[in-house]
Parts: C-alpha cells; sequence; structure tokens
C-alpha cells in the first residue's frame, strides 16, 4: 500500500460517518443490553426474592419470560408513545442533541411503562407461582420484588439520560 493510500485511509477513518462513532446513543445500547440479557437477570432476582422474602415456590423461567415480553412490550413501545406525548419525540435519543433530551417526557414514558409491566406480568407470575394463595398474599410479593427491580432499572435509564437532559 503507497503512502497516498495510507493517508485517505487514516482522513476517512477520522471522519465519525465512516467509523461509525455516532451508531447510536448510550440509552439504546443499554436497552439493547437489557433486553439482551439483564432481563434474564431481573427475572432471576425477582423470582429469589419472592421465593426466599416470601416463601412461595415459583416457576423461574416464566418470571424471566414475563420479564422479556413486558420489557419489550414497555420499553420499546409503551414507553416512546407517552414520552412522545410529553414532548420527548426521540425517546431512545439517537436524533436529539445534547441538552436537548426532554426529561419530563422520558419520566412519563417509564412511568406508563412500570403500570403496563405489571399488567402484562402478572399473569404470568400467576402461572408460576405453584401453591394456592389468595388476595394480599398473593399480590404483595409480585409488586415487592417488582418495585424492587423497576425503580433500580429506571434510576439507571434516568442517570443514562440525566446529564444530556432538560425539564421540558
Amino acid at each position: 500500500m503507497n503512502k497516498e493510500k495510507i493517508i485517505v485511509l487514516i482522513v476517512l477513518s477520522l471522519i465519525p460517518n465512516f467509523v461509525f462513532a455516532n451508531a447510536g446513543s448510550p440509552m439504546m445500547w443499554f436497552g439493547i443490553l437489557h433486553l439482551l440479557w439483564i432481563n434474564a437477570i431481573i427475572g432471576i432476582y425477582e423470582s429469589n426474592i419472592i421465593t426466599s422474602k416470601f416463601n412461595i415456590e415459583n416457576r423461574k423461567w416464566l418470571i424471566i419470560m414475563a420479564n422479556y415480553i413486558s420489557m419489550f412490550i414497555g420499553l420499546y413501545y409503551i414507553a416512546p408513545h407517552f414520552s412522545e406525548i410529553n414532548g420527548n419525540v426521540d425517546f431512545w435519543g439517537g436524533k436529539t442533541r445534547l441538552g436537548e433530551y426532554k426529561l419530563k417526557g422520558f419520566i412519563f414514558g417509564m412511568l406508563f411503562s412500570f403500570f403496563a409491566t405489571l399488567l402484562i406480568e402478572f399473569p404470568f407470575y400467576l402461572l408460576a407461582i405453584k401453591q394456592k394463595i389468595n388476595g394480599w398474599k398473593l399480590i404483595k410479593p409480585f409488586l415487592m420484588a417488582n418495585l424492587i427491580t423497576n425503580i433500580t432499572m429506571f434510576l439507571i435509564y434516568f442517570l443514562i439520560v440525566l446529564f444530556g437532559a432538560k425539564w421540558n
């Protein structure tokens, strides 16, 4: 390879469009990691909370599957939709300039996503538990496990968008 070709290669490598240095936002990349791996960890953790804290045996694989389904629907459809209704048209932050991300829309999107998660995961939870339980003894473990994991995930996503965001 001659010297001119090396110089052209170096110059092209320094242009972001060619090296894909701008290939997505931190929010998008963490969302992919969340979808691929973190959901399994969350499902295992929720199952363990239900078993250890409330002494309710369950089918762990159903809790894990519920997390994958609810995350996909909640974070890829419901959160962006309600975020857009509240003024944030770019939930994943891939097209928004630093400092222009609208935090209010993000918070509303995540809040509605949480309620959708509860509705989507509850039937799986009912199928997953191995003993007959009624009333508050049925609902309390489900809510506690989901509150712990969802608040944790909300805080992680919030910290990702916080530094490049504004309230209105």
